[in-house]
């Protein structure tokens, strides 16, 4: 008879069991709350990145929309210019020498003309793709939207 009984009540054992439950349950509900939240805050930057860029794509598609119309004042402004240069150059009371003069400065001219016209198609060219990364863009942003509206 060597060994020594003691009765305990177990209640509060079994009160103490439960509060480390629902402690250790709490601290998961936190940890899936913060991991949540800082899901949301990501959600929230990625989207305010898609607003700038389709705000700053919308403001450079306007700016390059300018592009073509100022490029066609100056080649008309450039074709008056040569035109005057034409009569000039063939009208009687130009001598000879002033014709070789006048020459390689035409050919200057249309050479510039030439190269307005390919920065006109240029700008057309970029118009058109950033037409086509608009559309991609919205389209994207449209399914992260839906993605996100089922979460």
């Amino acid at each position: 008879m060597d060994d020594e009984y003691e009765i305990i009540p177990t209640s509060p054992l079994r009160r103490l069991e439960k509060r480390i439950n629902q402690v250790e349950r709490t601290s998961t509900t936190s940890e899936s709350q913060r991991l949540i939240e800082q899901i949301i805050e990501l959600i929230k930057s990625n989207q305010r990145i898609i607003d700038d860029v389709i705000k700053s794509d919308a403001e450079l598609r306007d700016e390059i929309s300018k592009v073509p119309g100022k490029i066609d004042e100056l080649l008309g402004s450039m074709h008056e210019f040569m035109e005057i240069l034409k009569t000039s150059a063939t009208e009687e009371t130009v001598t000879d020498i002033s014709k070789d003069v006048m020459q390689p400065l035409v050919n200057k001219m249309t050479e510039m003309i030439e190269q307005n016209k390919k920065s006109v198609e240029v700008g057309q060219a970029t118009l058109t793709s950033l037409g086509i990364i608009d559309k991609r863009l919205k389209r994207i942003y449209l399914q992260f939207a839906n993605t996100n509206a089922y979460r």
